[in-house]
């Protein structure tokens, strides 16, 4: 019966006529029919036989115990929407807050059992649509190189399964040397989603895609916040994040090598490490934010 529902609510949620209008909450007269009756049919409405059955009054001014609730108790259906869009903007600001704050993944994507696309962030939108790596085929996902279809369809079929988290690696076509890491894991259920008496569906499945090379490291300025950091410092801090040693950073930057050794010095001191594996591990996590002014 959603077609009539839809039909019924649809003309219910019209602007009147009057003096109200939709910019005020005015709207059209509630449905003249059930809308649980097969072509508004009041007399085989289901809930008017339920009622006869159990020998309950119908109500003198409407047959239909759902008509008389919506009736008495019309919800106000522009604040729903109103709610309906307020949502969806503090979704877009989500999306945008993990953009501005520079997550590590690219794309994350909730995929029923068979892989068909149920959600997906906004980075994993614009992910999507290059298809260098993955694409949407038929509302389901798939890897642009058919090499690594089979191995993805058996990590996904394994995490629906056994319920364990799944990786595989993936690279585009032409770019072999740029790789990508696909983690497949399965979401909880909510309790609320299955009701009394009802078989426990199969859980949806989280997809993150990442790049290897994409590790986000914090800014200069936040190591300067926290630690007390010169620039100077924050900058050698950050590519030995990056993986540069003391060496390469004197090299591309021009300073003579015992420079660097003082500032490295000084990061110690003021980090309370000894040694660059602890200042990686202590710096990497560090939450990262950049800072749009």
């Amino acid at each position: 019966m959603l077609p009539e529902v839809i039909v019924s609510l649809a003309a219910w949620l019209q602007p009147t006529s009057g003096t109200e209008s939709a910019d005020e909450g005015g709207v059209g007269d509630p449905p003249s029919y059930c809308p649980l009756s097969k072509n508004g049919n009041l007399d085989k409405a289901p809930c008017r036989r339920m009622r006869q059955k159990n020998d309950l009054p119908e109500p003198a001014e409407n047959p239909c115990t759902v008509c008389a609730l919506l009736d008495s108790n019309r919800p106000n259906w522009h604040r729903i929407i109103n709610l309906f869009m307020h949502y969806r903007a503090l979704r877009e600001f989500a999306d945008h807050a993990a953009s501005w704050a520079h997550t590590s993944h690219v794309a994350a994507i909730v995929l029923s059992h068979n892989a068909r696309i149920l959600d997906c962030d906004q980075r994993g939108q614009s992910f999507l649509k290059t298809g260098n790596v993955m694409h949407i085929l038929g509302g389901q996902l798939y890897c642009t190189d058919a090499s690594f279809q089979p191995q993805f369809n058996s990590a996904l079929k394994d995490t629906v399964g056994a319920g364990r988290t799944t990786n595989i690696l993936l690279h585009p076509p032409e770019q072999p040397d740029k790789r990508f890491s696909l983690t497949l894991t399965r979401m909880p259920q909510r309790p609320s989603a299955v009701g009394a008496g009802e078989s426990a569906k199969i859980a949806e499945i989280l997809c993150l895609v990442a790049p290897l090379d994409g590790r986000r490291i914090a800014t200069v300025r936040q190591l300067m916040d926290f630690f007390g950091l010169s620039a100077a410092e924050g900058r050698l801090a950050r590519a030995i994040c990056h993986g540069d040693s003391v060496e390469e950073y004197a090299r591309d930057q021009g300073l003579r090598l015992p420079t660097v050794r003082t500032q490295l010095s000084s990061i110690f001191s003021k980090t309370g490490t000894k040694r660059q594996a602890t200042l990686v591990r202590l710096i990497a996590g560090i939450p990262v934010v950049r800072d749009l002014a």
